[in-house]
């Protein structure tokens, strides 16, 4: 399944682009699926490209009932391994998972400045792709997997797509309330 999402910020790309990299974590408060982000690894790249590798943790507030019973906290979070070009105000990024292969999902992202207001605004477009496998849904015994497999499907569908394209607000968020701070 493709995705793409386009929105347009009230914030400067530049400062976007640096709480992307560097401060990414601060921005969880505003992000309502979200429980946490944690960067576990960082590196500079010799081209002036950056390659960092985040654990995301979403909110099981969403879990379908039916869901439920087969749901662990690994279920709901995923690895996000991005090679940032600041110079070119974009990221390429893949998804996993470490219950093994149960989705493939990638894209690239782009925190450019508005065209309309270069100095003030910030364009967002993410796009991404994603294919779940529910046969291979740890938990769910493979008798269950054509009956749960589609709920399943769309579950993890819309957790990773609404996550992904709720930056836009959870970064707005943010940064208007670090400009209100003295």
């Amino acid at each position: 399944m493709n995705f793409q999402q386009e929105d347009t910020i009230a914030h400067p790309a530049n400062l976007v682009l640096d709480v992307m990299i560097q401060h990414i974590e601060a921005i969880v408060p505003f992000l309502p699926n979200v429980e946490r982000i944690d960067t576990l690894e960082t590196q500079s790249l010799p081209d002036g490209r950056q390659r960092i590798i985040r654990r995301w943790e979403a909110s099981s507030d969403n879990v379908p009932a039916t869901l439920r019973p087969f749901i662990s906290r690994d279920w709901l979070a995923w690895t996000d391994t991005a090679v940032w070009s600041p110079a070119e105000y974009k990221v390429d990024w893949t998804l996993s998972t470490k219950l093994g292969r149960l989705y493939d999902c990638s894209g690239t992202s782009s925190f450019e400045p508005d065209p309309k207001a270069p100095k003030k605004r910030t364009h967002i477009r993410i796009n991404g792709n994603l294919t779940v496998y529910p046969p291979r849904i740890p938990g769910i015994p493979s008798l269950l997997t054509k009956r749960i497999g589609p709920t399943a499907e769309r579950f993890i569908v819309d957790m990773l797509t609404r996550d992904l394209t709720s930056l836009a607000k959870g970064l707005d968020g943010y940064l208007s309330q670090a400009k209100r701070r003295p």
